[in-house]
Formats: C-alpha cells, structure tokens, sequence
C-alpha cells in the first residue's frame, strides 16, 4: 500500500525582507498569495485527503488555497510544525548578525543560550520529529494522502526525517514557495 505526502513552504510574508520571522505571526503578502495559487493549481489534480499546517497564520494562508481543490480534505493544525522560534532576535533584519554563523550554528547550543527565548535545531527537531513518525502511522492507518504546510526550518527537518539526510544536507537544500515536494510512502 502507498500512500503520498506532498510537503511545501509559505511564500512571501508581509513584512520586511530577510526578516527573522520565527514565531511573528504575520500575514502573507500580496505576492505570497499569489505564490500559494500558483502552488494550489500545480497541486490541483493531487489526491489530498488531509492538510497539516502550523498554527502560524502564513502557513494556515497556503494550505486554505491549495486545499480550494479539494474541498472534502480536512484540515489539522499542530504547533509541532512551527518556524523556529528566534526569541529574543525574532523580528530583526538577519544583515544585523554580520557573522552568521550565531544563526547557524545554533545547533551546538551555545550561541543560542545567549539569546533569550531562541530555540536551537536540536529542539526544533525533539517537536518535528515526533509529529512525523505520528503522521506516518496515522498515514497508514487512515489510508489518505497528506499535504503538509510548512516553514523553512520545519520543512527542512522534514525532509531531513523523510530522506534520512545530515542536517546540514538538509539546511542546503532548496525551498520555492511554488513548488512542492511529492513523497511515496510504501506502506507493508
């Protein structure tokens, strides 16, 4: 039995450019809308049962357009699937860090005690990792085929989970808010 996960980002965000959105909860723009229906009219002829987003308005935004072709598909909302949450820097222009590696290199935890509230990947991934090996059960026992609207980091762990990548594949590969990426779950 197969069952197919079709997993894409949120377009353009009305705010400023290269912006440390993490948990800031603001809209898409104009172009960001129009981003989610392109992406919506490529997805049109999918088979999607169930939509997944976070309960970040942006990613709500795209999963409402793609899922206007197809009606029947119920929507779940799981906070599992946020951005990473920049704490105390959410909100400021990613220029501002001119080394910025105490925005990548999170991951060993010591920069990111300096920033109060900022999460590092490793936390990011103890929430998204979870929901995935629950969504796979869920897939197979339900049967449906899933969409999942998601955020540059939580996307990119998920494709981590999924292809069984190092994080820092994971962190080089490429997310166009048009696009989406098909997965095929076989299913025993």
């Amino acid at each position: 039995m197969q069952q197919t996960i079709y997993l894409f980002r949120h377009g353009e965000v009305h705010a400023k450019k290269n912006v440390l959105m993490g948990w800031l909860n603001l809209p898409l723009s104009t172009q960001g809308v129009r981003q989610a229906k392109e992406l919506a009219k490529k997805l049109k002829k999918e088979n999607i049962s169930i939509g997944f987003c976070s309960d970040l308005l942006r990613g709500q935004q795209v999963l409402v357009e793609v899922l206007k072709y197809h009606p029947k598909a119920k929507v779940i909302i799981d906070h599992r699937l946020r951005e990473r949450h920049y704490g105390a820097i959410s909100g400021q222009l990613e220029s501002v860090f001119a080394d910025t590696s105490i925005l990548e290199n999170g991951l060993n935890g010591r920069i990111v005690e300096k920033i109060p509230g900022m999460e590092s990947m490793a936390v990011v991934r103890n929430r998204v990792f979870p929901f995935m090996t629950q969504l796979l059960h869920f897939m197979q026992k339900e049967k449906v085929n899933v969409a999942i609207s998601a955020h540059k980091n939580s996307l990119e762990l998920i494709q981590e989970y999924l292809e069984g990548l190092t994080p820092d594949q994971a962190k080089k590969l490429e997310h166009f808010p048009t696009n989406y990426k098909k997965y095929v779950i076989t299913f025993d």
